[in-house]
């Protein structure tokens, strides 16, 4: 079997008008990477993972009590789920014991990710009794092979952290060649059509919709256009002409229905990212302001320059800066000899900021339908040990 494709393939041309070519499949890739299995997913709404269904359980000694004080034993330390698609979630459980000659008392559960979530059926266990952590795993966005962790803190002094894992092939249930929808540069108000080619393969029934999320998002219209049958589905991605000045980031979800080996119907979601960026009368030499990576207490200074492309003479009247995660931030707008602006952003860090710094710098002007422009300002101190 063959299992879902998404397909997109453009010219290099600034759009108005995409086409997008999706197609919603089942069954196993032909060309997998060498970590990957050939075995074909199990339905992952009914599949789970347990001591029968496990395909390599590493199992524990058998529990016994015999540990002065609190101690946790497994009946296993290691699901395997096998081969599952990425679309739904599995689950799976690990029973333990107290083997510990006193109360056992679960602090915390830490995952490797968030697409790890554990629950504990209890969290004070008695010695001889025993328990079982139920773990979700979500493979969305996951691919290939995937090892997952997850950290179990008790009050137990010979075992004051425990780990179990959770282990995985996800293989897409809907396969694209780049999840990335490069626009270009566009110019405002004008208007441009691309055209995609469809892929000639044989497709079973499928139906789907786009949809663009976000403010930028909101310049997006998809309607399907007709194809005959047993072909992929395809949409004309239209963008508003009235769309803002500058950087075009949107997430485009693609909502769509497949079959699964058994004949069933299954709903697949696929989230693609459009980016771009547009220009009208007014030019900027780049729409973000990368601060960089800085160091806590550090001073920046960092500029773009804003130009007409024709040459002729405008003002910038103002400009502010909005939404700042940092204290101190400032933006200011010089006038140079050939007629741009240096738009300038510059302030300290505080000692104690950490992770990202970004904020919005908005420029107004006197060009008619270019009075605002928004840049981006980008940065990041890591937060190091």
């Amino acid at each position: 079997m063959r299992h879902g494709t998404l397909i997109g393939m453009f010219s290099r041309k600034t759009p108005l008008s995409l086409l997008l070519i999706i197609a919603f499949l089942v069954g196993c890739s032909e060309s997998q990477s060498p970590e990957a299995s050939s075995e074909t997913p199990q339905n992952p709404s009914v599949k789970q993972a347990s001591n029968d269904t496990a395909a390599t359980p590493k199992a524990t000694s058998q529990a016994k009590t015999t540990t002065r004080g609190s101690d946790i034993t497994f009946e296993v330390e290691e699901r395997d789920f096998g081969t599952i698609w990425d679309h739904e979630s599995v689950t799976t459980t690990y029973p333990f014991t107290n083997t510990g000659s006193q109360t056992l008392v679960i602090t915390r559960m830490k995952a490797g990710c968030g697409c790890t979530t554990p629950v504990a059926d209890k969290t004070v266990i008695q010695p001889g009794e025993q328990g079982v952590i139920t773990v979700t795993f979500d493979p969305r966005g996951k691919a290939k092979k995937q090892d997952k962790k997850l950290t179990i803190y008790t009050n137990s002094p010979v075992n004051p952290e425990k780990s179990v894992w959770i282990r995985s092939i996800v293989k897409p249930f809907v396969e694209v060649d780049s999840k990335f929808l490069s626009l270009d540069e566009m110019k405002m108000g004008e208007k441009k059509e691309r055209e995609g080619k469809r892929e000639k393969e044989e497709k079973k029934e499928k139906r789907g919709a786009l949809k663009g999320l976000g403010k930028p998002g909101q310049s997006f219209t998809a309607p399907s256009v007709p194809v005959p049958p047993a072909s992929p589905l395809l949409f004309r991605l239209h963008i508003s002409p009235n769309r803002p000045w500058g950087a075009f980031h949107s997430q485009v979800l693609i909502n769509g229905v497949g079959k699964m080996p058994d004949g069933s119907d299954t709903n697949h979601t696929l989230t693609m990212f459009a980016n771009g960026k547009t220009f009208g009368k007014l030019r900027a030499s780049n729409h973000i302001i990368s601060i960089g990576t800085l160091e806590p207490g550090e001073a920046y200074n960092k500029q773009i320059k804003i130009f007409r492309a024709d040459g002729e003479p405008f003002e910038i009247l103002n400009t502010s800066v909005t939404q700042p995660t940092v204290a101190g931030m400032n933006a200011v707008a010089i006038p140079e000899i050939d007629g741009s602006y240096s738009l300038i952003v510059s302030g300290t860090l505080s000692q104690t900021h950490r992770g990202p710094l970004n904020a919005q710098i908005v420029v107004q002007t006197d060009v008619e339908g270019e009075e605002v422009l928004s840049f981006r300002a980008a940065g990041v101190v890591p937060n190091r040990k």
